[in-house]
């Protein structure tokens, strides 16, 4: 009986960011450098997703944001950055802060006060068929106004 072995690695990194700055010229948030996370595969012998959920075996990326004032945050879409290439069925950021407060790529953006804010980002990419064998890396970008 042959074995077939299939080489997950996937890790993420958040380091592209778009950020509008202010009147003044300068940015309304500044971020830390990232702590990154690690993407799993879920979905049995023959994976169709990714996944950072530390249920599953995973970690999300960690980074805080630093706004001189009140902002509002919206993410991209996860980036894919390395790995074989696919369009997934389903592809989701989630940022959230330790109030419990989330957003979602497409959803309405997460108000952060003034301050330092610890940002934890959650991914899940569905290929919707078997992945392929390959090291997978994703990042997002945020979009911040006041």
């Amino acid at each position: 009986m042959i074995r077939r072995f299939f080489l997950f690695s996937a890790f993420i990194l958040t380091a592209n960011l778009t950020i509008i700055k202010s009147a003044a010229s300068e940015p309304l948030c500044t971020f830390s450098q990232a702590a990154p996370g690690q993407l799993v595969t879920q979905g049995g012998t023959l994976p169709k997703k990714l996944i950072t959920l530390a249920s599953a075996g995973g970690s999300p990326t960690k980074i805080d944001a630093t706004c001189s004032q009140s902002a509002n945050i919206s993410v991209s879409a996860p980036i894919q950055v390395a790995g074989p290439e696919f369009t997934p069925v389903s592809a989701v950021a989630t940022v959230t802060i330790p109030s419990g407060s989330s957003t979602k790529n497409g959803d309405a953006p997460l108000s952060l006060p003034a301050g330092t804010t610890p940002l934890t980002i959650d991914f899940a990419i569905d290929r919707g068929r078997s992945l392929r064998a390959g090291n997978y890396s994703y990042t997002v970008k945020f979009t911040v106004v006041p």
